[in-house]
């Protein structure tokens, strides 16, 4: 079986950083963002926000916790229960509060969520979901199905970077990329925008590492063969992974 030489499509400068831990550990792994974050309208508005009070606020990401984060310059952290998606989430959001975080015991996805006994009666609850813009709509509409009250706050977005995929998947072929890493659903989703009709059958025979069932289905559905659940997307346990 061939050694894995991975393209590594987090956001900077995460991606640089898990590429260098990879490298630094002989597995091949070459950097490449497909997406960029900015912040939006709404990061101003966290002062708005954080009046209501909250009964549970959920981080769909770190990202969200960052930027939240960043906006809370002249608030604090409110005093309430937090739960996380996922373990690098939990830990930046334990940081950022300084509160316990709760989260999914293996699913690390809004299905885990959902699993938690803490989020089975919601009835008049309060929450807050933290995200980017665009995220799936499954978490909040469950919620509100089993009667809670649910807000979002949406400091950042995804933007696509400006890339030329005719270069970019002859210097991939050239470094003989035979795996790629992807965290989200948009990230997949860029991959085959950016790819030329003409090298979308080379794409399809590497292996899609992901952290979730979701992405790696929905990977399949695209027309891979080989797809892969990664343990998480933590650092520490992706390098790991591949040693």
């Amino acid at each position: 079986m061939a050694k894995p030489r991975l393209l590594v499509t987090r956001f900077a400068p995460h991606a640089l950083r898990l590429a260098n831990l990879l490298n630094s550990q002989g597995i091949f792994a070459l950097a490449q963002p497909l997406l960029k974050i900015q912040k939006t309208a709404e990061f101003a508005n966290v002062g708005l926000v954080f009046t209501k009070t909250y009964d549970y606020i959920i981080a769909v990401s770190s990202n969200a916790v960052d930027y939240t984060d960043q906006a809370l310059t002249e608030n604090s952290w409110p005093v309430t229960s937090y739960l996380a998606v996922g373990k690098g989430t939990q830990a930046k959001l334990h940081s950022a509060t300084g509160q316990k975080v709760i989260v999914p015991n293996k699913s690390f996805d809004s299905e885990g969520l959902l699993a938690l006994p803490c989020l089975a009666q919601l009835q008049g609850k309060r929450i807050l979901i933290l995200r980017g813009v665009g995220g799936r709509e499954l978490l909040a509409e469950i919620l509100t199905a089993r009667g809670a009250i649910v807000d979002y706050y949406q400091p950042y977005q995804r933007v696509a970077i400006n890339l030329n995929g005719a270069l970019v998947v002859n210097q991939w072929q050239q470094q003989k990329i035979n795996g790629a890493i992807i965290s989200s659903m948009e990230l997949l989703e860029r991959l085959l925008e950016i790819v030329p009709q003409s090298e979308l059958g080379w794409l399809k025979t590497i292996t899609i590492y992901a952290p979730s069932k979701r992405i790696t289905e929905q990977a399949s559905l695209a027309g891979w063969s080989n797809v892969k659940i990664l343990p998480g997307m933590l650092d520490k346990q992706i390098v790991d992974y591949f040693k």
